[in-house]
């Protein structure tokens, strides 16, 4: 039971909230187990929220982060901490985020595939088009909000 959230298959972790390099909750959770980490985008989602972003699948719109290689020998834990953090519970269950596999877009145009916490069912009841993050960028955001 205590695996039953884990995936074996190591693949990056797309982050565009408070994940992304320099913020909170990197410095307690990505900050020293990564390899790389590589400006992306995700295509076709937004965000909304304030504080707390959560992706929502949009037409048209994208969502602006990183991609972040995680050292292989700290990945369990890492991902572990990362569903913690997410409130993700496993497939099939209400989860604040749910991890899904999705396509994204680095920095030079090619794309790779990564895990990225998608907000989950009864996440998204709490949003309004008002809420929306213009341009997808939740750091950018956040930076206007406190000048």
């Amino acid at each position: 039971m205590a695996n039953e959230l884990f995936t074996t298959e190591q693949k990056p972790v797309f982050v565009y909230g408070t994940l992304r390099a320099g913020q909170g909750n990197y410095l307690g959770i990505l900050q020293g187990t990564t390899v790389q980490e590589r400006p992306a985008t995700l295509n076709d989602y937004t965000l909304f929220g304030a504080g707390v972003p959560f992706a929502v699948k949009r037409e048209g719109r994208i969502v602006v982060g990183e991609v972040m290689d995680v050292d292989a020998e700290l990945w369990a834990t890492v991902l572990r901490r990362l569903d913690r953090l997410e409130g993700y519970r496993g497939e099939g269950r209400e989860n604040m985020y749910d991890r899904k596999v999705r396509t994204v877009t680095l920095a030079d145009g090619s794309t790779v595939e990564a895990y990225v916490y998608l907000a989950g069912e009864s996440s998204r009841r709490w949003f309004t088009d008002a809420d929306e993050i213009p341009g997808g960028d939740f750091v950018k955001a956040e930076s206007r909000n406190y000048r």
